[in-house]
């Protein structure tokens, strides 16, 4: 019985370390590499478990790692994310909790969370960590850019070129031919001419005596 009684005691005191789990809905947010994503969190909806005299101590996770962790001045970026990741003092004071992630890679999606870590009035106890919010991060691959529809723009522009140059080639083409068969012609006129008998003309013949 004793070790049973034991076990329930640490279940609860689990259940009790890690605070509620809020019944508020998953928060899907998309981002592509290389531009900065707010996942969004309010602490405001737990005043009363947060003590006017603390300084707002709100910690993202995500798996078993954490992201980011801020008290007060005090803050931890955790690994891969440094320099990239924050929740800016002035609105965590706010109760704002949204985590600003920069410079976004694919390696970055997933199912963040984020707790209120909130101490004890008695200092045996350990910090309660209040469940806030979860947001599962989607991230697109970089937009193609421009270069796609002006490579395809240029690619028209030499297919239009050489439509136009074989145009002119099959018109000069033409008028050549064209050209060989009447100059073929003509020579062919002068030549049957040459050979042709003589008329003559009765103007040039002498004058009839009666």
């Amino acid at each position: 019985m004793n070790m049973i009684s034991h076990l329930w005691v640490f279940i609860l005191s689990l259940i009790t370390c890690t605070g509620p789990v809020s019944a508020q809905p998953q928060i899907n947010i998309t981002a592509t590499v290389g531009s900065s994503a707010v996942l969004p969190c309010d602490w405001r909806n737990v005043t009363k478990i947060q003590s006017s005299s603390q300084s707002p101590h709100v910690r993202w996770r995500i798996i078993s790692e954490t992201v980011f962790e801020r008290q007060g001045e005090k803050l931890y970026q955790g690994e891969g994310y440094e320099g990239r990741v924050d929740v800016p003092e002035d609105q965590l004071l706010k109760g704002n909790c949204s985590l600003v992630l920069n410079n976004v890679s694919a390696e970055d999606a997933g199912v963040y969370e984020s707790y209120l870590v909130v101490k004890r009035s008695k200092r045996a106890l350990a910090p309660k960590r209040v469940f806030l919010h979860r947001v599962e991060l989607s991230v697109d691959a970089p937009e193609t850019p421009n270069n796609e529809s002006s490579d395809s723009g240029s690619h028209t522009g030499v297919i239009i070129t050489v439509f136009v140059i074989v145009a002119l080639v099959l018109i000069l083409l033409s008028l050549g031919l064209l050209w060989k068969f009447k100059a073929g012609t003509y020579f062919a006129n002068e030549a049957r001419g040459n050979y042709a008998p003589t008329s003559v003309s009765h103007l040039d013949s002498p004058p009839q005596s009666d």
